[in-house]
């Protein structure tokens, strides 16, 4: 095998990687290590990783690198090192949610998710910081420090949440790609804001042991990438199927429907400005837009008004006994979305559940009738971290912001995707959402391979250089 380690080696797709593993021209070995250097050189500013498994990591490269050698790779990203939330079981290695009171948590397997990455060759470079409990959208986390976001050194912004560390790992170039999980935004949000493609599965379609729950019924896992290619590798090896098809991927003929109401409410105007700008785009590449009202997501709406929200409820339920017994060990932001779910009653609750499911069934059968649903990722962009660090209103406006959006998908249950399209007048990356029926991930994973070609041009500014 010959090889020449590249300093550009943290700018290149997982793909990219895998196939520069295959030609013969990437050591494993040197590629996991090139990683661990940047990781060892930059984490302690960015706490971006909780723990580094770098003699995981080591022992994983050394055993790919000979399986390259004789020709028996398990797969395209055989020998790629990514990064794993710290939800993720993994054996001998901490476990946390980011919280204090997980601290010390070893669990003596790994989750399924991250077993089976591991049998098709996939490199674990360590598990990464996150909202305590996976509980925001924002990414702040005072307990163990907050990853900025990538794209502005001279004002440390929030990096989105709770995936905070996995998007962060892959925009500062310290991890080749990430496995996130999503509740009401977790993998999108962040992904969005700095500049990804984040990848929201179908609930329940991939298998969650050995995860740390939030909210059970909502709960889902899903990668935050460089691009669309990386996303449809990596949910192969999630799902344990083929990848889809992206070849010859167009928008000609494909039907997009983009919601008149709801999703635009209290938007920046800025960042709809980008959006629509996108939605232009995708029309001239062969997209037929069709504009109307999806009532569904004002019964949401109007739902959680009158009876407060789902998520709290079951995370409550799952974890109230930590919570009200060491309360002081939870951050306050956070603590306070917990009490707002112990206040849902029971009858509540499950007149929520099932006005959902009728809910679900209607907005599935109007998808049916379109390619996808198209809006805007987030309505705002990532705020300063000291400002809602220092206001707790702000903070909530934030999170409610970072999350109006991205929650529809969850409680309705559909697959999503965001895609970078464009910039903010800050140079701060804005998201453009894609949702389709449950369970149609190879299908939106090959339009969104269309609509990432059409948003080319305006995709996504440049992050800051790590040095």
């Amino acid at each position: 095998m010959t090889t020449q380690e590249s300093p550009l080696w943290h700018e290149m797709t997982a793909c990219a990687l895998g196939a520069g593993i295959d030609a013969g021209d990437i050591d494993p070995v040197a590629l996991c290590e090139h990683f661990l250097a940047r990781i060892e050189a930059h984490n302690g500013a960015q706490k971006v990783y909780l723990h580094v498994t770098a003699t995981r990591a080591r022992a994983e490269a050394a055993a790919a690198a000979l399986r390259a050698r004789d020709g028996l790779r398990r797969g395209p990203l055989d020998g790629v090192p990514i990064s794993w939330k710290d939800l993720f079981d993994s054996a001998g290695a901490p476990t946390t949610a980011a919280s204090p009171i997980f601290a010390g948590r070893i669990p003596d397997a790994d989750a399924a998710l991250l077993a089976r990455a591991t049998r098709t060759g996939l490199i674990c470079l360590g598990k990464t910081n996150l909202t305590e409990f996976a509980f925001s959208g924002l990414g702040i986390n005072p307990h163990y420090g907050t990853p900025p976001n990538a794209y502005d050194d001279a004002v440390a912004r929030v990096p989105g949440g709770s995936s905070s560390g996995a998007a962060v790992s892959v925009a500062r170039g310290l991890a080749a790609a990430a496995i996130g999980s999503d509740t009401g935004g977790s993998v999108r949000i962040p992904a969005a804001w700095n500049g990804l493609v984040g990848l929201k599965t179908t609930a329940g379609l991939l298998p969650l042991d050995g995860v740390i729950p939030l909210a059970a019924s909502l709960d889902t896992a899903g990668p935050l990438c460089r691009d669309v290619a990386d996303a449809n590798a990596l949910f192969a090896v999630l799902a344990a199927r083929r990848p889809a098809d992206l070849t010859g991927a167009s928008l000609a003929g494909t039907r997009l429907l983009v919601p008149s109401n709801v999703v635009w409410d209290g938007i920046d105007p800025a960042i709809e400005g980008v959006v629509r700008g996108a939605i232009d785009r995708l029309a001239d590449a062969g997209a037929d837009i069709v504009s109307e009202a999806v009532p569904e997501f004002s019964e949401v709406e109007a739902l959680f008004a009158e009876h407060g929200p789902m998520v709290a409820a079951e995370a409550h339920a799952r974890w109230h006994d930590l919570v009200d017994s060491q309360a002081d060990k939870i951050y306050h932001n956070v603590l306070k979305r917990f009490w707002a779910g112990s206040e849902i009653s029971v009858a509540a609750y499950e007149t929520m559940r099932r006005a959902l499911d009728g809910l679900s069934a209607r907005l599935h059968a109007r998808l049916g009738s379109v390619d996808a649903l198209v809006a805007p990722t987030t309505l705002i962009s990532p705020p300063p971290i000291a400002d809602l660090e220092a206001d707790d209103d702000a903070y909530a406006a934030a999170n409610g912001g970072a999350l109006h959006n991205t929650t529809l998908g969850n409680v309705l249950r559909v697959c999503a995707v965001t895609l970078p399209c464009g910039g903010d007048p800050d140079g701060l990356p804005v998201g453009l959402m894609l949702c389709a029926r449950p369970y149609t991930e190879a299908a939106l994973l090959r339009l969104s391979a269309a609509c990432e070609q059409a948003l080319a041009p305006i995709a996504k500014p440049s992050p800051e250089p790590l040095t």
